[in-house]
């Protein structure tokens, strides 16, 4: 038991007790990307205006909205203990300087606005980053982290390792890839301006596309199996069936037009038609 609270009292320590962290924020003027790297989960929103935001997601299970744990008193008097030995220092990092207030380093080169995490992935927890329109935007999230977008209409770039991958209500162009996660993509419609591509190893892809869609699919799962609504293997002229051993399947929407690839190593492949 006291070891199962003291990981309580050091997992409590990274959050702020007592009142909520202020969201941090910082102009965008003259910025056409963003690149975030963070070993965490993230979740981004399309926002107004021209400012991006960072702002902590869920503190923790069982606190109140400003991160007290009122379950556990003995735990709070604890952390708070440990947290006034710290009074009057600052948290320094080995890969940069925080220049956010949480715990990440934001650099600008030229049109990209470059964020860092610079905690250790024992020190992250989730938070939400958001984004005006008009920006494309590059995310990292390394190890363990997983990506929730919802409504983004630019360009994106996403990387996972054992993380989920979930877009929702976007229009791409979008390159993501993870290892072993799945990734889920609801399009609201398909830019024709760039490929998309989707990649995993071990996980599921499911996509939904609208009906009317203009494109070139390519389908390819090694181990798994692919399943559609969309009439994409057509019959041969002779009636026989198509049989092919690449587990390879291209397909045309609408009298085609921007590619579409789906490819899982050993999951199955979902696109339907919404």
């Amino acid at each position: 038991m006291k070891q199962i609270i003291s990981i309580i009292i050091i997992m409590l320590t990274l959050v702020p007790l007592g009142n909520a962290q202020e969201p941090f924020k910082q102009s965008l003027s003259g910025i056409k990307k963003v690149s975030l790297k963070a070993s965490t989960d993230m979740k981004v929103e399309v926002t107004q205006g021209n400012e991006l935001i960072l702002d902590w997601g869920k503190i923790c299970d069982g606190c109140d909205d400003n991160g007290n744990y009122n379950d556990l008193p003995y735990v709070r008097e604890q952390v708070e203990k440990k947290r006034n030995k710290a009074k009057g220092l600052k948290a320094i990092y080995a890969d940069g300087v925080d220049n956010t207030g949480f715990g990440m380093q934001l650099d600008r080169d030229g049109e990209v606005l470059r964020i860092k995490d610079l905690k250790p992935i024992t020190q992250r927890r989730s938070f939400t980053i958001k984004i005006p329109k008009g920006v494309s935007l590059e995310v990292d999230t390394s190890t363990l982290g997983s990506v929730d977008i919802d409504g983004f209409s630019d360009e994106l770039e996403v990387t996972s390792n054992v993380g989920h991958v979930k877009l929702v209500n976007v229009t791409g162009p979008i390159t993501a890839s993870t290892s072993t996660g799945p990734i889920d993509v609801i399009f609201t419609t398909v830019s024709q301006n760039s490929p998309i591509s989707l990649t995993t190893s071990t996980g599921d892809i499911d996509v939904t596309l609208p009906s009317n869609t203009n494109a070139n699919v390519e389908l390819r799962s090694t181990m798994g199996t692919v399943y559609s609504n969309f009439d994409l293997v057509k019959p041969r002229e002779d009636g026989l069936k198509n049989i092919t051993g690449n587990r390879k399947i291209k397909g045309t929407l609408n009298n085609g037009g921007v590619k579409v690839y789906l490819s899982s190593s050993t999951g199955d492949i979902y696109l339907r038609k919404q």
